[in-house]
């Protein structure tokens, strides 16, 4: 069973804060059953409401388009620390693991990354500062994926990153489900992961070309097409984990209820049904 990252903390173009990163996710793997992870998710996303009010106030707790709070905060250690926070008071400590999607194209501006774009300061940064900001952030916090840390035109850099630190890199942007750009980071050796996004490159057969191992399932236009994509991953591919958003909305629950009850029904046939948990990188190899 596919691990999930929950969307909880927005910045970037999604957010009224002045976060340039725009999705901070949180994975549960510490969990046994696919039930599990739902109700983790579910608990860290109310205590994480819990600690916004109690730094920020009421007012903080707004809501950003991608359905996450987006407290008043400009740096990503700050967003971390919450979400450690909230993790601790849920009483999942060592039980989750954390994703950050900066959507980096959003603030790369000749040649360098605007951090303080949202700001009325400019405060540019170039790849190598960038990648030094990310490993800080991977030596201090439980990270284990990054996905679009830097421009979709910066293809040195994706490669510097990938072969200087062990960490699921994803590209989203930077392969747009582009069979050429997936041959082209794979030449260059600036990834190891990409969204899978069917409703972007048409048909199941170009999607599986296009695939690389592992990578997340992102969220699509329509529920039906969800389903889909929950079976493709779980049953075709052999992935280990996915993101489709945080646990609070109607249109999120129903998507991760269809995957409850295919781990039901593989339990009920006395099917072989296991929770990648920890081990979501080498699912397939289960």
């Amino acid at each position: 069973m596919l691990v999930p990252s929950f969307n909880v903390l927005n910045g970037g173009v999604d957010s009224s804060n002045k976060l340039a990163f725009q999705k901070n996710m949180i994975a549960p793997v510490g969990a046994c059953f696919f039930t599990g992870p739902i109700k983790m998710g579910s608990q860290v996303y109310q205590k994480l409401k819990k600690v916004i009010v109690e730094q920020f106030g009421l007012p903080a707790v707004g809501i950003g388009d991608e359905g996450g709070f987006a407290p008043p905060i400009s740096q990503p250690h700050e967003a971390l620390d919450l979400l450690i926070q909230a993790v601790s008071l849920a009483g999942y400590d060592g039980k989750m693991q954390f994703a950050i999607d900066p959507t980096s194209s959003e603030f790369y501006r000749d040649r360098g990354y605007d951090v303080g774009f949202k700001d009325d300061k400019p405060n540019m940064q170039s790849p190598r500062e960038m990648i030094h900001l990310y490993c800080l952030l991977l030596q201090n916090y439980p990270i284990f994926l990054f996905e679009d840390p830097l421009a979709e035109s910066d293809w040195g850099s994706w490669t510097e990153f990938n072969t200087e630190r062990p960490i699921e890199l994803v590209g989203d942007d930077l392969l747009v489900k582009n069979t050429q750009c997936v041959q082209e980071a794979y030449d260059r050796i600036a990834c190891n992961s990409m969204v899978l996004k069917i409703y972007q490159i048409a048909t199941i057969y170009e999607a599986i070309e296009a695939w690389v191992s592992p990578f997340v399932i992102n969220r699509a236009g329509n529920l039906g097409a969800n389903y889909s994509l929950g079976k493709l991953g779980l049953h075709g591919l052999g992935t280990g984990h996915l993101k489709y958003g945080n646990p609070s909305r109607d249109k999120e629950i129903v998507k991760y209820n269809r995957l409850v009850d295919i781990e039901a029904d593989l339990m009920g046939k006395g099917e072989k049904c296991i929770y990648a948990g920890s081990k979501f990188k080498v699912a397939s190899k289960y």
